[in-house]
C-alpha cells in the first residue's frame, strides 16, 4: 500500500479506537449511584448512534455502486441498524442495552457473512476488535442495571 493509504488506515484506526472512550467511560460511570441513570442513557444513545453509523457505511458503499446493478439489498440493510437503534431507545434500559449489544453483533455478523468481499481486510479486522469491545462495554453498562450497589 502507498504511504497515503497507510496513513489513512492508521488515522482511521485511531479515530475508531477513540470511539470506544464514550462506551467505556459511560459504562463505568453507570456503576456509580450518583450518575447511573444518566450514564446508562448515554451508553444506550451512543450505541444507537454507532449502530446507525455502521449502517450508513453500507449506504455509502451502495451510493458508490449505483451504476453497477441492483443496490436495493445493500440500501435496505443500511437502514436496518438505524431502525433497530431507534426502537431500542424506546424500551426500558434493562431491555434496550442487550438489544443494542445484539444489534452491534447483528451488523458485524451480516458484514462477515454477506458483505465480506466488499469490505477491505483492514476494516474487517478493525470491526472484529471494535465490535467485541463495544459489546463488552454495553454489557458492563447493562450489568449495572441489575446489580444492587453496596
Amino acid at each position: 500500500m502507498g504511504s497515503h493509504t497507510d496513513n489513512n488506515i492508521r488515522r482511521a484506526r485511531w479515530l475508531a479506537y477513540g470511539g470506544l472512550i464514550p462506551f467505556y467511560g459511560l459504562a463505568l460511570l453507570a456503576w456509580l449511584d450518583t450518575c447511573r441513570e444518566w450514564a446508562l442513557q448515554g451508553v444506550a444513545a451512543y450505541a444507537a448512534i454507532i449502530i446507525a453509523f455502521l449502517g450508513a457505511v453500507h449506504w455509502g458503499r451502495a451510493l458508490n455502486q449505483f451504476d453497477r446493478g441492483n443496490q436495493f439489498p445493500t440500501l435496505l440493510f443500511g437502514i436496518m441498524p438505524a431502525v433497530l437503534g431507534w426502537f431500542a431507545l424506546l424500551l426500558p434500559l434493562e431491555f434496550s442495552l442487550p438489544m443494542l449489544a445484539a444489534g452491534l453483533v447483528f451488523v458485524w455478523g451480516t458484514e462477515q457473512m454477506v458483505f465480506t468481499e466488499a469490505l477491505p481486510g483492514w476494516y474487517r479486522q478493525l470491526r472484529h476488535q471494535l465490535t467485541a469491545a463495544a459489546v463488552i462495554a454495553v454489557l458492563i453498562g447493562w450489568a449495572a442495571t441489575m446489580v444492587p450497589m453496596f
